[in-house]
């Protein structure tokens, strides 16, 4: 029985994941899903998910015992699902002490990686952390940053550094990954969703992905966000879809902090296009 039906939405955080979960999760069900709904997206570090799958509580284990423990939270989850199901991760890609990945690879149909310009990311952080953008641009750097905190309702997430998680999930042998400019899901929106769609296997008319592009753009995101709030959104920013643009970093970058993302991940950033 063919058990490949996850598809990772990974990325570093500020790089459009949200927004094509809004998109996916909106096209699936033809209509408008709330952002506070969206249940295409299932987080992978929720400990929620963790906990209800094992029936275990996970304060009592330690973060190797979980990492260890993950991939069988998700690969009971392809075995028990007649359909696709869409994981958002942050988490950068690397094995746990059982020498195995932290995700199901057999159970893993393919990944979709959102990645952004790093300048642009430095601004997007810094406000979704409420921040500094000094402070943003050195655990960019940091290849033993970790997101979230230890009892919170997500687990830890190591992120690396933005270089390294770009490389940690575009190096794994025979892993099927389709990576997303977020530069480019916004001049060709629709162009690069359909190609995406069609890559995992879904086919849906032309009217239907427009529709689904039309009712999820940044600027209704936003608006729902101010509406209703998005529980997402970390308590100490003042809002989770703030601006969506590329580009938000020039004229408030310095150059000295110009010259520091760029030294830290030129590399990358040249493959990708960014210099």
């Amino acid at each position: 029985m063919d058990n490949k039906k996850i598809v990772w939405l990974a990325s570093y955080p500020k790089s459009g994941n949200t927004w094509f979960r809004s998109f996916i999760s909106t096209l699936l069900h033809e209509k408008i899903v709330d952002i506070n709904d969206i249940d295409e997206g299932k987080i992978f570090s929720r400990r929620n998910i963790f906990e209800n799958t094992l029936d275990i509580d996970s304060t009592l284990l330690n973060y190797d015992e979980i990492r260890n423990l993950q991939p069988k939270v998700f690969e009971y989850a392809a075995l028990n699902s007649d359909k696709i199901i869409y994981v958002k991760i942050h988490d950068a890609l690397f094995q746990n002490k059982n020498n195995k990945l932290i995700l199901p690879e057999l159970s893993t149909l393919a990944a979709i990686y959102f990645v952004r310009n790093p300048l642009d990311i430095a601004i997007s952080f810094t406000n979704h952390n409420a921040g500094t953008i000094e402070s943003t641009i050195d655990n960019m750097a940091n290849k033993d940053f970790l997101l979230g905190s230890e009892t919170g309702l997500q687990f830890l997430q190591p992120l690396f550094s933005w270089s390294q998680h770009f490389k940690s999930w575009t190096t794994i042998p025979n892993f099927p990954v389709y990576v997303l400019r977020y530069e480019d899901m916004l001049s060709d929106t629709f162009k690069i969703f359909k190609d995406v769609l069609h890559k995992i296997g879904l086919n849906y008319s032309d009217e239907a992905i427009q529709a689904a592009i039309d009712a999820t753009s940044f600027e209704k995101l936003k608006q729902q966000e101010e509406e209703k709030g998005f529980r997402e959104k970390n308590p100490n920013s003042p809002k989770f879809f703030k601006n969506g643009k590329s580009g938000t970093w020039k004229g408030v970058l310095t150059e000295k902090q110009i010259d520091k993302i760029i030294s830290d991940h030129g590399v990358v950033m040249k493959k990708l296009g960014y210099l």
